[in-house]
């Protein structure tokens, strides 16, 4: 690509951008390990097929050192730090190029602060619209390159919060449980969006720390509003759909820890509530992270997510019997270094248990 170019490349790319696209990946390579028609790549290099944005590496990134100082005169000729009267502001060319060059900037360094905060003072001035930002950040989100990056869940909270208002709620009901409960609401169907947006996230970027914890803030934040006691339907719909969820998706991904602790706080959160399908609830979680661990004894999170659920009684003693002491006597045989990791995560286990029974 000539240096003539890449204004051309730039523009090109921000106006893919602005249609909100469903998807973007970052691909490797250049323009023509994806485009090999010369013509073709002459008129965009990038990739744009059923609202799914393919953004080639190298021309990312020329875009960027272009956006780079697009940005820096945008933001210092738009005057958005000294803006007191938004409406009598005009969609300039300044503030344009500050639209467009964040945008860039954000999909090459998601953890870029000061990109996020220029399109925060944007959208607070009303000159870029909540639900296309909202849309903007669902399709970084969709990008491995991006959903990894704490500063980008942290920017949509904060646009979900401007979106769903917490309204004000009576007392004595679900907002006096949840202490830390999040300053918005989610209504049903846009906690669906929210989570389905996660799990894809978590399948791009495995042990998702940041996405597993928007989807619990989500999660409590369709719980925040007074117009839901820990008794109601809504309440229990809402805990034993997702507890559900979350089960099925530790069975296909057995190493993600993060999923077990958010599986743990979903159960603190019932706890606290003292909801009613709790004890059931909890009694078919403990009976999966047994069979899981029988099932996978090598994998460390299984037997963590069996302490986080751990229940003393027959069930636990009929486990114990029959599966961790066979392991332990197992590991008496054998040189602790040569030990199958199941062994060793049995022994911790079992002495972790006879610390908890003192």
């Amino acid at each position: 690509m000539t240096d003539a170019s890449v204004p051309t490349c730039f523009r090109s790319l921000t106006s893919l951008l602005l249609k909100s696209p469903a998807t973007i990946e970052v691909l490797p390579g250049d323009a023509s390990v994806w485009i090999p028609d010369v013509e073709e790549r002459s008129r965009s290099p990038f990739l744009f097929m059923e609202n799914n944005l393919g953004v080639p590496e190298r021309e990312l990134r020329q875009s960027y050192l272009f956006a780079v100082p697009v940005f820096s005169a945008a933001r210092k000729a738009s005057g958005l730090h000294t803006l007191e009267d938004p409406s009598n502001h005009t969609m300039s060319s300044a503030i344009q190029d500050l639209i467009d060059s964040s945008a860039v900037l954000i999909l090459m360094n998601p953890a870029h602060q000061t990109a996020l905060n220029a399109r925060k003072q944007l959208i607070v001035r009303n000159l870029v619209d909540m639900g296309e930002e909202l849309k903007f950040t669902a399709a970084l989100l969709s990008s491995r390159h991006c959903c990894k990056q704490g500063e980008l869940w942290y920017h949509r909270q904060w646009l979900l919060r401007r979106i769903y208002p917490v309204p004000s709620s009576p007392q004595g009901l679900i907002t006096d449980i949840i202490s830390d409960s999040p300053n918005f609401y989610l209504p049903p169907n846009d906690l669906s969006a929210e989570i389905h947006l996660v799990s894809r996230a978590c399948e791009l970027y495995p042990r998702n720390y940041f996405g597993w914890t928007h989807r619990t803030i989500c999660i409590l934040s369709a719980l925040v509003p007074g117009v839901y006691c820990t008794t109601s339907d809504v309440f229990t719909e809402v805990f034993q759909k997702e507890i559900s969820s979350v089960m099925q998706w530790i069975e296909s991904h057995i190493s993600d820890y993060s999923a077990v602790h958010h599986l743990k706080t979903l159960a603190r959160l019932t706890e606290d509530a003292e909801s009613l399908f709790l004890p059931d609830s909890l009694l078919l979680v403990f009976g999966h992270a047994l069979t899981l661990v029988r099932a996978f004894p090598e994998h460390e999170t299984l037997w963590q997510y069996l302490r986080m659920f751990w229940d003393e009684g027959d069930v636990a003693a009929a486990f114990v019997a029959s599966f961790a002491l066979p392991l332990q006597r197992a590991r008496m045989t054998e040189q602790e270094s040569e030990s199958p990791s199941g062994v060793q995560h049995a022994c911790r286990f079992l002495e972790w248990r006879n610390q908890r029974l003192k």
